[in-house]
């Protein structure tokens, strides 16, 4: 148990490992001030369009801190590690907690137009995850035992599309628009981000090792 504890921890990046302490502390701060009747961090935390209209605009980010419970916790805990971790390998510490920012925000926003209702959960924030491994890695080959091979972009749209229609049909229409809104807000995220670095004019990097060759 102890080194496959250890194999685990390695496994992840610093990044995905600070945002999974986060997570994990502010759930188990939730729940402590729920037990003991201190504190109310939902209330505090989520998204709620009144709130958010009367200024409280951290509401539109802070929502993805609290998970809806243990179960939606645990998946969440489950996308960040396998999505997560690939990513940041791509990018930086830095670069994923931009993206994860800006893709709950995109949702949360969307959930406080939509709708009058309170809001928690990361999974808007998972579902821009998926998007971001569908932009940066469409075309890589995976290999299912009864499916056979699917390329990623065609395994994120099947994820995509079941993962929708039950948020449809157990939460409402809403709640699959929000989850959606998280998915096109980190796609969007990244073409921008793809369309900065391709205007960026190049510039020539001198190499001491080219000039030695060349005396």
């Amino acid at each position: 148990m102890k080194i496959f504890w250890q194999r685990f921890t390695a496994a992840l990046t610093p990044g995905v490992r600070i945002l999974l302490g986060l997570l994990t502390l502010v759930y188990l701060a939730a729940l402590i001030g729920k037990l003991a009747s201190v504190f109310d961090l939902y209330h505090w935390l989520a998204a709620s369009a009144p709130d958010f209209w009367h200024g409280q605009l951290w509401r539109i980010l802070t929502y993805a801190l609290l998970p809806t419970g243990i179960m939606d916790f645990a998946m969440n805990v489950i996308a960040l590690i396998l999505i997560g971790s690939l990513l940041e390998r791509h990018w930086t510490r830095g670069e994923l907690w931009r993206f994860c920012a800006f893709a709950a925000s995109g949702a949360g926003f969307v959930q406080v137009v939509l709708s009058s209702a309170s809001m928690t959960g990361a999974a808007p924030m998972m579902f821009g995850l998926l998007a971001a491994w569908a932009f940066a890695a469409g075309h890589e080959t995976l290999l299912f035992p009864i499916f056979g091979q699917l390329n990623v972009r065609k395994t994120v749209l099947i994820f995509a599309g079941i993962s929708l229609s039950v948020m449809f049909f157990t939460a409402g229409l809403v709640p699959a628009l929000v989850m959606l809104a998280g998915g096109l807000t980190g796609w969007f995220y990244l073409w921008l981000r793809h369309k900065w670095l391709m205007t960026r004019p190049g510039h020539a990097v001198e190499s001491g090792r080219i000039n030695r060759l060349e005396l």
